[in-house]
């Protein structure tokens, strides 16, 4: 399989993973300065892809300084533990939330194989990574990659070990931010099981503050920062919105997926152009936003 390398400027590049041969679905990205730095990893079952892509970025294995990850769900970071085996000079970032989760994968696994069913064993079982390669990233932690820096901001909403790495201009926003479509130019939410509505739009709202040119998405490619967080805190809500309307006719998720594919141009497309993954995952966001639903109805 022949990887396309791509150069966003000097410093950045990416390419398209192909997990399970399934194109344009998932970014790697890679930050060359004095340090090297990889910004996720994909899943366990990509591993021999992501070697690929190292070498075909002119890099060894030796030559990887960091490899770090926006969260630690199978599809980002599910291959960290097998990338840092044999890159043995690297070190991981994560978020202190989910540090002792990398170290011991065993509840990780489990509530990974709990949500996403058939798919986790699709991805692959993570590999543990020793706490001694690990570095916990505080909010507004600072890497020094030589003329770059990265910055850690957390973005909770989609999970609570959440972060988006900014590095000048541009940042890496892995699920913070929805899932970017070029080809259909829309974005659409992306949550888990469980989701915080309220924190997914304050985390919009704190990086739209920040001065960014670029959005580097896990799902999927850089993209324009224009008028994007606008444009996704409204999707966010409209889609909200609507998981409301169907739980209030007592519907189930699947009606509800009906009526958001009939309501929200391009969201067809994009199930039909990703098939297993996206179906799922759509279904995962409406559930998703049913449970942050019935947590707020039930506190009144």
């Amino acid at each position: 399989m022949t990887l396309s390398i791509e150069k966003h400027n000097d410093h950045i590049f990416w390419f398209d993973l192909c997990p399970n041969d399934e194109s344009a679905f998932i970014s790697v990205y890679f930050i060359i300065d004095e340090k090297i730095a990889i910004i996720e990893t994909g899943p366990a079952c990509s591993h021999d892809n992501l070697v690929r892509g190292i070498q075909a970025a002119g890099l060894n294995l030796q030559d990887i300084d960091y490899v770090i990850p926006t969260h630690i769900h199978l599809d980002h970071f599910g291959g960290g533990g097998h990338i840092m085996d044999i890159c043995e000079n690297a070190r991981a970032i994560v978020h202190p939330k989910a540090y002792k989760h990398v170290s011991d994968i065993e509840n990780w696994w489990k509530g990974s194989c709990d949500f996403l069913g058939d798919i986790a064993n699709l991805y692959g079982k993570p590999r543990p990574i020793v706490p001694s390669r690990l570095i916990s990233a505080e909010e507004g932690f600072e890497l020094s990659l030589g003329k770059l820096n990265l910055k850690a901001i957390h973005t909770p909403g989609h999970a609570p070990h959440h972060i988006t790495w900014v590095c000048n201009k541009d940042a890496f926003v892995g699920d913070s931010a929805g899932l970017w479509y070029p080809k259909l130019e829309k974005s659409f939410p992306v949550t888990p099981g469980y989701y915080r509505h309220d924190l997914a739009l304050k985390s919009i709202e704190k990086m739209a503050l920040l001065d960014l040119e670029y959005l580097h998405y896990t799902h999927f490619g850089p993209r324009k920062a224009l008028n994007v967080f606008e444009e996704t805190q409204e999707e966010f809500q409209i889609w909200m919105n609507i998981v409301k309307e169907g739980c209030n006719q007592e519907l189930s998720s699947n009606q509800i997926l009906g009526m958001l594919f009939e309501r929200r141009l391009g969201l067809l497309e994009s199930d039909k152009n990703h098939g297993v993954h996206q179906r799922g995952t759509h279904l995962g966001t409406v559930e998703g936003m049913m449970g942050w639903l019935r947590r707020e109805n039930a506190k009144h």
